[in-house]
């Protein structure tokens, strides 16, 4: 998939896929979409699959299935990265308050 998406043959190798051939690729997809190591490479495929089969929902349960999957996976990831920017921002102000307390020491 990284090599496709270099030579710019993603959506070729994507496109015109049936059930059976877009069950392994979709799946693989759901499975490892939030892991840091292939995050950056899924979110551009989980996206080129919207765009080319995001017009035939309804006609594969298996299908529909598995974009339900990732567009759980998606908002999971989405609001643990909120909570992580959170906690960041609460880190962030209580190092700043221990800092300006030292220099008042």
């Amino acid at each position: 998939l990284e090599e496709l998406g270099k030579r710019r043959g993603l959506t070729i190798a994507l496109s015109n896929r049936d059930e059976e051939t877009l069950e392994p690729v979709l799946s693989f997809t759901v499975r490892y979409i939030t892991r840091p190591q292939y995050s950056s490479l899924l979110i551009g495929v989980a996206h080129k699959l919207c765009d080319i089969y995001g017009n035939i929902a309804g006609q594969s349960e298996t299908i529909d299935e598995l974009f339900d999957k990732l567009r759980n996976q998606i908002h999971k990831e989405c609001c643990v990265q909120k909570s992580l920017l959170r906690i960041v921002g609460q880190l962030d102000a209580i190092c700043t308050m221990a800092e300006m307390a030292e220099e008042e020491e």
